[in-house]
């Protein structure tokens, strides 16, 4: 019994082996500029590590996702070169994107691309000139200047280092941004902005910011900036709105700390069908022995999983809550302006706090599809990929407000349809028909997924 006993350990030994392939090497094609320790930083496996066959495929895929959300490049695949005796040379194929984007500056500036449209503020524009380097020197650094005149002027500079003096864990990012306005909103009345114009800058605002990142994982990233701000507006708008910065303050410089924790296990950054993220942010604005002192708090999160063939679900939850008793018009932003509930685009809701709940059931119509443009002979754009998918979506939403304005501390409920497009260099448009708890119903657009 006991020969049989070893007979069965020694082919259990052997067979288990069989399942195994060790890295021996990794290899790089396609990455002209890009350094090949970014992708490697990527992976979900090294040389000399031990890969069980039956997950091969998980690791490559797992891979390969985590490559494109850098968003450097706009296809990778990875599959083994050659194997030899369990040894296996993996090669790593990528086509890069395009890196320098001069851009000229024409566009609306109202709170998002639906005011615009169905108010008709046709002469909110602003024009100029926004300059981007990403993947300076071949290290996923981003450079970026702007140039923006017109209904808001601003004028900034950022550079960013994931990889701050070669490591693969720490970065840094350095920015400089100046504001000044001769026209803006200083207050709302009914959620609708209530706009001021001058001959001279009515509101100026400087923000110096130095941020320190630190990636110890592949999927978990922690962050803390450290800023310096300043605000101050013109006599005849202070006027207006004594409580536009916040507690009757013409003029206010303080510094700001933030702490920021993000974790993302999701399948892309522009359209996830796959995995989950969470990350909070915390901040205190202000000094500690004056009155303007705010502390606050955001938790998002989001979960997306397949529920059939070409049927996927999504969920959001966002949850933020600033300590302000005093007026702010400022400090006291929900809704309206990046993120509202479905149906409430063209509605301003301000308040101290909030929760919005959003969910979509998508179906792919359209399975994504690669072409080629042959007459381009530029690889960084000549391939490119599309979908489109349908969505069903609801969202509830809830705003605190110490002063009670229009449409804050009662539920919100929004729900409709919609028809998303998503393609390369991570766009995504979405065109959606929703209603509100009002009875108002629109089309709106919106250039970014959350839920």
């Amino acid at each position: 019994m006991k020969y049989l006993v070893a007979i069965l350990y020694i082919v259990f030994v052997f067979s288990a082996q069989a399942q195994f392939l060790i890295v021996k090497d990794i290899v790089f094609e396609g990455n002209k500029k890009t350094k090949s320790f970014i992708i490697e930083r990527e992976l979900t496996f090294k040389r000399g590590d031990t890969l069980w066959l039956p997950y091969l495929k998980k690791h490559f895929e797992q891979s390969e996702q985590n490559i494109l959300k850098t968003a450097l490049f706009n296809f990778a695949t990875i599959d083994t070169l050659k194997t030899f005796n369990h040894l296996a040379y993996i090669k790593i194929s990528v086509i890069e994107r395009w890196y320098l984007w001069p851009i000229p500056i024409f566009e609306q500036a109202s709170r998002n691309i639906n005011t615009w449209f169905y108010e008709k503020d046709y002469d909110k524009i602003n024009y100029g000139l926004f300059v981007a380097q990403a993947n300076f020197r071949g290290r996923d650094e981003l450079l970026r200047a702007i140039a923006r005149f017109g209904f808001r002027e601003q004028y900034g500079f950022a550079y960013t280092i994931p990889h701050f003096l070669n490591s693969n864990t720490v970065g840094i990012e350095l920015k400089a941004l100046y504001y000044r306005q001769k026209q803006l909103a200083y207050k709302n009345i009914d959620n609708k902005p209530i706009y001021i114009a001058s001959n001279k800058y009515l509101y100026t605002n400087y923000d110096f910011t130095f941020e320190l990142s630190y990636r110890p994982k592949l999927y978990a990233t922690h962050s803390i900036e450290i800023s310096y701000k300043q605000h101050q507006i013109a006599d005849s708008l202070f006027l207006l709105n004594p409580y536009f910065i916040y507690d009757s303050l013409q003029q206010i410089s303080y510094p700001c700390i933030s702490y920021f924790f993000h974790y993302d296990k999701t399948n892309s950054i522009a359209y996830p069908t796959k995995g989950f993220f969470v990350e909070q942010t915390s901040t205190f604005e202000g000094n500690l022995h004056s009155t303007f002192n705010i502390p606050s708090i955001r938790l998002k999160g989001a979960l997306y999983y397949p529920v059939g063939k070409r049927l996927y679900h999504a969920h959001g939850l966002t949850l933020y809550y600033s300590h302000t008793t005093k007026k702010g018009y400022l400090v006291q932003k929900a809704f309206g302006y990046k993120t509202s509930p479905r149906g409430y685009e063209l509605y301003l809701i301000d308040g101290n706090g909030y929760l919005l709940w959003q969910n979509s059931l998508r179906f792919m119509l359209v399975k994504p599809q690669i072409q080629n443009i042959y007459k381009l002979k530029n690889e960084r754009f000549a391939k490119f990929h599309y979908a489109f998918y349908l969505s069903l979506n609801g969202d509830v939403a809830y705003v605190t407000n110490h002063h009670y304005e229009p449409l804050t501390n009662q539920w919100l409920y929004g729900y409709g349809i919609g028809l998303d497009f998503v393609t390369y260099y991570d766009i995504t448009l979405r065109t959606e028909f929703s209603f509100n708890h009002l009875g108002k119903s629109g089309i709106y657009f919106h250039f970014s997924t959350f839920i």
